[in-house]
């Protein structure tokens, strides 16, 4: 016979997928997502930032090319990770690092340490000094 504690937790986690822990790969691909079908709103609650004002990801300029993407997390380090997205299209594809930051229970993409992650020396300009 199924506990009462059990089958509340089973009918809360069936009505709430969202309620539940995420994965860093999971809010990568939910962020990912969003940029490609214009929700910037939503993209911008997957961040740490909680803005996409000043981001310099592309994904959006993917919208309706055809291209899809895959996301996997490469490494875990305490409330840190680092996802990789593999976005084909026609007669090519591209790797593309994300980090997500665990924020409470739920991980959330770093625009400003993906950004870091791309170009090196960007956090040397942003602080306005020399590399």
């Amino acid at each position: 016979m199924i506990s009462a504690a059990f089958a509340l937790a089973l009918l809360v986690s069936l009505l709430c997928p969202g309620c539940t822990s995420s994965t860093p790969e999971g809010t990568v691909r939910d962020f990912i997502r969003a940029r490609l079908s214009g929700e910037e709103k939503k993209a911008a609650g997957l961040t740490v930032e909680g803005d996409l004002t000043d981001y310099l990801g592309g994904e959006g300029f993917l919208a309706g090319s055809g291209v899809s993407f895959e996301a996997s997390t490469v490494e875990v380090s305490g409330d840190r990770a680092r996802v990789m997205a593999r976005f084909r299209w026609d007669d090519g594809e591209a790797e593309v690092s994300y980090i997500c930051l665990r924020v409470g229970s739920r991980w959330k993409v770093s625009l400003r340490e993906t950004e870091e992650s791309w170009i090196p020396d960007l956090k040397w300009l942003r602080e306005g000094e020399s590399p």
